[in-house]
């Protein structure tokens, strides 16, 4: 079972963790009456949907994680006594973007690259190693395993350190985000009523 777990994990990190950005992106542009917190939310919700699912049968990870979220905030609305009309309004216009990458989408896709390159350069160098050699050269653990000249459980502890440290790094990066967003818009509002 606890392979299941990580398989589960490192498909996520490698299927839906690179467009969280951009889902989060989406919904606070067509989504203008939901909060941050709102958005936070139904990200952290799909997130939990996607850890009960079976993710061996989705073959399009972006598509999957955009129509979870789509449909959770479907369901907050269905369940709440009052929703404002505009969210209402919101949702219906709420489309899955599409497949072809625009200039948005790449510049989206460059600074989560980025991002991510800078986190797994924090890694130490074995974790790092094995890390890159499987997400960017797709090399099986046992292939690792021999280019590394270490046991295959090794690796996989590599792998496994790397991914937890890469989530918990990302996290972390994205609650500061949100916190900087927050608190600037409080401070501009603040600076107004002076």
């Amino acid at each position: 079972m606890p392979n299941d777990d990580q398989d589960r994990r490192l498909w996520i990190a490698a299927h839906i963790l690179p467009y969280e950005g951009e889902v989060r992106g989406w919904l606070r542009r067509y989504a203008h009456s939901l909060s941050n917190a709102d958005v936070a939310d139904l990200v952290q919700d799909a997130y939990a949907r996607l850890c009960v699912i079976d993710f061996t049968t989705i073959s399009n990870g972006r598509g999957y994680f955009y129509t979870i979220v789509r449909n959770l905030l479907l369901e907050h609305v269905r369940r709440a006594r009052i929703v404002p009309m505009e969210r209402l309004g919101e949702i219906e216009a709420l489309r899955i973007p599409s497949e072809e990458p625009g200039p948005e989408r790449h510049v989206t896709a460059r600074q989560e690259l980025e991002r991510l390159e800078r986190v797994i350069g924090t890694l130490p160098e074995q974790c790092q190693r094995a890390f890159r050699l499987q997400k960017f050269a797709g090399l099986s653990q046992r292939e690792i395993a021999a280019e590394m000249n270490i046991s295959e459980k090794t690796v996989e502890k590599h792998l496994a350190s790397a991914l937890l440290r890469v989530l918990r790094s990302l996290t972390i990066d994205e609650r500061d985000s949100a916190v900087q967003r927050g608190g600037a818009g409080e401070n501009v509002g603040r600076f107004r009523q002076d």
